[in-house]
């Protein structure tokens, strides 16, 4: 279950976990000249001052009549670094709209985002991996859509708003110990694997509201201190509360489950927890 590491970056990951090297300054003028090259961008222990627009990093073509796209085939790797500015994949060209496909892997881990990020409507085919990184202002992955087995969000942490509305994980995805101290939306997200956030913490409002998992869905140890919405969400497979704590409302209106609701030890003491018009197909267990 927390097999949140790349294992294609395992020697990487031992070279560059020292703590005490000093992290050095790193334009992002460098990084997409790398990007242009069809380099691989392998980067640890960096400080980047500056916004980094992923979708400036390549002449972008026609999308279509709305928009346009810049298709980048690099491996993106950074661990250790920080991010003073803004990280995007969206741009503007003339009020047209810039997006970004990522050909392989996208990965950010360890890393201190200091900026907004924003990956929204980005295409990504290779893996997704944020795990470990702190997302000190908001971060925005709406209508991402991601086609690899596995994406991570293993231990983040958010200060501000997190938002992944109308997102497709074609894989699984894991938010296994994550901490957010601000609102959270998968609203309308669609996850084709397994989704799990064991142990997570949320802080304020949590929406999963129009939320579809095809595979099994966990969230045990879960603490909600605010209120919590699933509604219209579908669960096509078991999903788990076990051990969890609904500090105020749960609503669960007009909910499916397709397949076993699984809730025990769970803390009783819930504002009103509402499953209206929810529909089971097999009994609450």
């Amino acid at each position: 279950m927390r097999k949140f590491i790349l294992l294609v970056f395992s020697s990487i990951l031992c070279c560059v976990s020292c703590s005490g090297i000093e992290k050095k300054e790193l334009k992002s003028s460098d990084i997409l000249k790398e990007i242009k090259k069809g380099k691989t961008v392998m980067i640890a222990d960096k400080i980047i001052m500056d916004d980094l627009d992923f979708s400036l990093a390549l002449a972008p073509f026609a999308l279509n009549a709305q928009g346009l796209q810049t298709v980048i085939s690099s491996n993106i790797f950074f661990s250790n670094c920080v991010f003073i500015g803004k990280v995007t994949s969206n741009s503007i060209e003339k009020t047209i709209p810039i997006r970004t496909s990522f050909k392989n892997n996208l990965v950010f881990l360890n890393c201190d985002f200091r900026g907004n990020v924003n990956f929204d409507n980005a295409v990504v085919a290779g893996t997704v991996n944020f795990s470990k990184s702190v997302f000190r202002k908001n971060a925005t992955f709406n209508n991402i859509t991601v086609w690899s087995k596995d994406s991570y969000f293993v231990e983040i942490e958010t200060e501000k708003t997190f938002y992944m509305i109308n997102a497709l994980f074609q894989g699984n995805l894991f938010f296994t110990d994550a901490k957010f101290q601000d609102a959270v939306s998968l609203q309308q997200t669609n996850a084709r694997g397994k989704l799990l956030f064991n142990n997570a913490l949320f802080k304020k409002q949590a929406d999963f509201d129009m939320l579809t998992v095809d595979g099994d869905c966990y969230f045990n140890y879960v603490t909600f201190e605010a209120n919590a919405g699933f509604l219209s969400a579908k669960f096509m497979s078991p999903v788990y509360f076990n051990q969890t704590t609904f500090a105020a409302d749960a609503n669960f209106e007009n909910t499916y489950f397709l397949d076993d609701l699984k809730i025990s030890n769970s803390d009783s003491n819930i504002k009103t927890i509402d499953m209206s018009g929810a529909f089971f197909v097999k009994k609450m267990k």
